[in-house]
């Protein structure tokens, strides 16, 4: 590498620790501000009752650029010119790009630490070609400063993706992204946008995301309540059924703990709980939603809109899947930081309730939970 090269690094070294031992010693002594909990996405999350008004099933029509993942950095043309039998042996893709622009004038730096080596032998054609092929073997990306007539490389690259505009969507891949381990995301809420930064594995990821969103067209979203509830006197669930009508349930599947009911979208929600109240007090803990791709795993992280500070850890996690028009098969796991609590399988039509009852609430054996689960179908079609 130029000596210049060698010299930035350098320069950039020691001011970033000096910068890191600022922020060290301002960390220590500046006073901890509420601004850092600070969260856009709860209200849209936690806002349960706004979506009652939703039909169970919708359809969403998708404009050209909606679903478009960019590449992010402003990256300026490389020079034209050809490239005539580029050839090396076991050489870091720096080393090697360096190797190839140094006709050019043009110096490589990297954001990152070492790159493995690799091989090439007679390649040929034009630069940005050849350096979008190198990068890509080399899994990294870059950005070019023609002005200053520097080459950037760094094992991660900012990614725009275009959504809809729905916030339901943004939702949706918000958790399907988190669900492949992909957190580094920020959610542009009013441009329908989530910048995100990935490496090259993470980007293919996220492109095939995206194809199996557009291929299968479904999005399916889950109202959430949760509750705990306390016996009253020689209360009794049995009692409880009575009382809301056996012939109401269309199904009752036993669980780790518990059982999940299955119940009709013709009776509403209220005529349960007061049955339920007859023998139980019954507390509100947490409301809100989560929304995936048809098939994927989504969570519903309780304490994010609980009510509660001791239900911070508990979370409920869902898996549906659509097996016909009318028909879907939900896994459904209650999960703290103490591990599974009740897990639970079912099959329910797409209007349909369901229940959960029964289940013991950890470190407080007075009291069970409870969470009501309303399942919605929305379908995304392109307007052509």
């Amino acid at each position: 590498m130029k000596n210049t090269y060698l010299y930035r690094l350098c320069t950039v070294a020691v001011a970033t620790c000096l910068m890191w031992g600022t922020a060290s010693f301002a960390e220590k002594t500046a006073p901890k501000s509420s601004a850092r909990f600070i969260n856009i996405e709860t209200p849209f999350r936690c806002a349960v009752n706004r979506l009652r008004d939703l039909d169970i099933a919708t359809t969403l029509a998708l404009k050209d650029d909606d679903f478009k993942l960019t590449f992010f950095d402003k990256m300026d043309n490389l020079p034209r010119y050809e490239v005539n039998g580029l050839s090396f042996t076991k050489q870091p893709i720096d080393e090697a790009l360096q190797k190839l622009v140094d006709e050019a004038d043009i110096t490589v730096y990297t954001e990152d630490g070492f790159y493995p080596s690799m091989d090439a032998k007679d390649v040929y054609g034009e630069l940005t070609d050849v350096v979008d092929e190198l990068t890509k073997a080399g899994e990294v990306f870059y950005r070019y400063d023609a002005m200053k007539k520097e080459l950037y490389l760094s094992r991660r690259g900012r990614f725009e993706l275009q959504l809809p505009n729905s916030r339901t969507v943004m939702l949706a891949l918000l958790d399907a992204l988190r669900g492949a381990g992909i957190t580094n995301v920020n959610p542009d809420w009013k441009n329908n946008t989530i910048l995100m930064s990935l490496t090259a594995s993470e980007k293919e990821t996220v492109e095939d995301l995206i194809g199996y969103i557009e291929k299968d067209g479904y999005l399916l979203l889950a109202d959430t309540q949760v509750y705990t509830v306390r016996p009253k006197g020689n209360a009794n669930w049995q009692k409880v059924i009575r009382r809301f009508g056996a012939g109401r349930v269309y199904s009752a599947n036993n669980g780790l703990s518990g059982k999940v009911l299955n119940i009709g979208n013709q009776i509403p929600q209220e005529r349960m709980l007061a049955a339920i109240d007859t023998e139980f007090d019954i507390e509100p803990v947490s409301q809100g939603m989560a929304i995936v791709p048809n098939g994927w795993k989504m969570r519903f992280n309780v304490g994010q809109c609980s009510f509660r500070n001791d239900m911070a850890s508990l979370s409920v996690l869902l898996n549906a899947r659509i097996l016909a028009p009318e028909k879907i098969e939900t896994n459904i796991v209650l999960d703290s930081k103490q591990g599974e609590i009740s897990s639970f399988n079912t099959v329910s039509a797409i209007d349909n309730e369901l229940v959960i009852v029964g289940v013991p609430v950890p470190d407080s054996p007075a009291d069970e939970l409870m969470a009501t689960l309303k399942l919605r179908l929305i379908r995304l079609v392109r307007e052509k």
